[in-house]
């Protein structure tokens, strides 16, 4: 679990090049030898909005992503049920490549439609990732600094 403010964090390729030369092993893994417990939280900063327009003042919403590392031999995704509508729960087609399913999503100075003109959806979607993130945490018993974070600030 990563600990340290996230500007003071190395980037995520390099911890992975890291680990891959201390546990060479893991170079042979694929998704679907991981546990289906195996998942992955992504903190995302967009730094400008396409197409640029009115609202582009108001782009500081940041997002707390989180995602099932584990595929099943068949190829498709050992996610979280409560977000399946939410993906496509297959294995990408292009050779080589996987979808990271959503399992949750928390956000930070989310404003209103800033993203959809579906108000009412979006609110829904947002709250019901909102739960499914803290479902999934609740159940791992993680505590997850930045998801505190997104969640008290």
């Amino acid at each position: 679990m990563e600990h340290d403010a996230p500007y003071g964090r190395q980037p995520l390729a390099d911890m992975i090049s890291v680990f891959a030369c201390k546990f060479p092993d893991l170079n042979t893994y694929k998704s679907c030898d991981l546990l289906p417990s195996s998942w992955i939280s992504v903190a995302w900063y967009p730094i400008y909005r396409i197409p640029t327009g009115p609202t582009l003042q108001d782009l500081d919403a940041c997002f707390l992503t989180f995602h099932s590392l584990s595929t099943t031999p068949d190829g498709t995704i050992s996610g979280c049920p409560e977000t399946d509508n939410f993906h496509n729960s297959k294995v990408a087609s292009i050779p080589g490549k996987i979808t990271l399913p959503l399992i949750g999503q928390a956000s930070y100075k989310l404003n209103g439609s800033l993203w959809t003109s579906n108000q009412h959806h979006e609110q829904q979607l947002t709250t019901s990732l909102l739960k499914a993130a803290d479902d999934w945490l609740c159940q791992r018993q993680v505590d997850h600094p930045d998801y505190r974070f997104f969640l008290t600030h």
